[in-house]
């Protein structure tokens, strides 16, 4: 079932990296996700509706699912934005590919969860060959305090910090027996009423796009990368930890890459393969890696 669960993130967020290139335009990076979370919370809490779930819940779990909007529906993805407007889309990926190292320490620091060291392995084995991949847009890029570079990547890095802790809460609440479609309906709306909050004392105006294009792109991204694909996700954070977990992270620019290979005609090279199979490997490792208690 983990490996069923752990492919059908592959693809959702895989695909997103696609889609959300249809977002990119008048509207602001932020507001897209104020839309694409509420929009995913709505969804979440018309299924509720129909399947008779609970909806009521005391203020302490409101207050633990409002945490866990801030962390994983809101901060990292502010940050996030403000590190793509200086940074290549390769040296994106591969920041956030640290996502796995952030959730193992920050698992150690702030949750006293044990360093499986297989899984950190693994995780510098996939980091590698994905820097590798995106070796040529790492290569070109100018790391100068005026190209804006090393601002980005401090961004990208906080991002990548705020997510993994937004993961590892998500494995406490389900640890707790807390339900994962409420938790993820009432967080994804927590999370965009902080980012409204957040755009409300900008200067961002909270528009939206009616082209056929943005509406499709929204609707792929809200139900099949947010409302499928973080549940999927957290799913799977549950059930084998959040360290394995966020192995996907590292995988999933390579699936972005092969679609792009069929729609974008991205051309791929003897490096770019190696790497692949690097991530590969480094993959094989985190799944193998024995439970914390054994």
């Amino acid at each position: 079932m983990n490996v069923a669960l752990y492919f059908i993130v592959l693809l959702a967020w895989g695909s997103s990296w696609f889609a959300i290139t249809f977002q990119l335009g008048d509207v602001a990076p932020q507001v897209s996700i104020v839309w694409r979370f509420l929009l995913a919370s709505f969804i979440l809490f018309v299924w509720c509706y129909f399947r008779g779930l609970k909806l009521s819940f005391s203020w302490r779990e409101h207050v633990s699912w409002l945490l866990l909007g801030f962390f994983l529906f809101c901060i990292n993805y502010v940050c996030a934005y403000f590190g793509t407007f200086y940074l290549a889309s390769g040296l994106i990926c591969l920041i956030f590919s640290t996502l796995t190292l952030f959730t193992v320490f920050n698992g150690f620091i702030f949750f006293k969860k044990p360093i499986r060291l297989p899984i950190l392995f693994g995780a510098i084995v996939g980091i590698f060959g994905l820097s590798i991949i995106f070796s040529n847009e790492i290569s070109a890029t100018q790391w100068s305090l005026e190209s804006g570079v090393v601002k980005g990547f401090l961004w990208m890095l906080l991002a990548t910090f705020f997510a993994s802790i937004g993961m590892l809460l998500s494995g406490q609440l389900q640890a707790r027996k807390m339900p994962l479609v409420q938790s993820n309906a009432f967080s994804m709306l927590y999370g965009s009423i902080l980012i409204i909050a957040y755009i409300a004392i900008s200067d961002i105006s909270l528009s939206i796009d009616t082209s056929y294009t943005y509406l499709a792109s929204l609707i792929y991204l809200a139900v099949v990368a947010s409302a499928i694909g973080f549940g999927v996700y957290l799913k799977l954070v549950g059930n084998i930890g959040a360290d394995k977990a966020s192995y996907v992270n590292i995988f999933t620019p390579t699936i972005a890459l092969l679609l792009s290979t069929f729609y974008e005609d991205y051309q791929w090279s003897w490096v770019g393969l190696i790497g692949v199979l690097l991530i590969i490997f480094g993959n094989i490792i985190v799944l193998y890696a024995k439970p914390a208690n054994t």
